[in-house]
């Protein structure tokens, strides 16, 4: 299966998320989903600007690309099996065929797929407007971090309608990095310690 995401996000300080939680996402039960974040040792596929990971959502195990468009992103995600995460590599045969054909396009060795850390996130989702509002406390590494997203069919009235949300809430603007890059980001500042 394919879909192009289109999303808006900001990074929240704790006083932020916590007032959001209380407030407009009060009524909202949360999910926890876990992504495990797939790449070569060198950084082959984040070095060339697409992600590839696998989601765990209460036991439902998905497989997504994620490649960057002009307008969002292109994502290819399929079910996989959860003996997939009980190897070492990542065996080429499990990889879902949709996924398999368009890292083809890349130089990437297949064979030498590994999941390289984890993300977990504790996730609230509200309908807003014309798109989803999610409320996202994550936790990888050593680090924890908060923030807003906005997913929405058409990127101009999405933006002005979260650009709209983040004043009513008084929500500094904030440029953010997704979650692979920030992952990927304190990655690199804990090894080059």
């Amino acid at each position: 299966m394919e879909e192009l995401e289109i999303e808006f996000k900001n990074l929240l300080t704790y006083e932020s998320f916590a007032q959001l939680r209380d407030t407009l996402f009060k009524e909202v039960d949360y999910k926890t989903q876990t992504n495990f974040y797939i790449d070569t040792l060198q950084h082959d596929l984040i070095n060339q600007k697409i992600a590839l990971r696998i989601r765990d959502t209460n036991g439902s195990l998905v497989m997504t690309l994620k490649i960057p468009q002009t307008i969002g992103v292109m994502e290819y995600h399929d079910a996989i099996n959860a003996e997939l995460l009980d190897h070492e590599y990542i065996v080429e045969e499990d990889i879902p065929d949709n996924i398999k054909e368009q890292l083809a396009r890349y130089p990437i060795h297949l064979k030498q797929l590994r999941i390289v850390g984890v993300l977990s996130t504790e996730r609230r989702e509200l309908p807003y407007h014309d798109g989803l509002l999610v409320l996202d406390a994550s936790r990888y590494l050593d680090a924890e971090d908060y923030e807003i997203e906005f997913e929405v069919q058409d990127y101009e009235i999405g933006r002005a309608q979260f650009e709209n949300f983040l004043s009513e809430y008084n929500i500094p603007k904030e440029k953010t990095l997704n979650k692979v890059q920030r992952f990927y980001s304190r990655h690199h500042q804990l090894i080059s310690k």
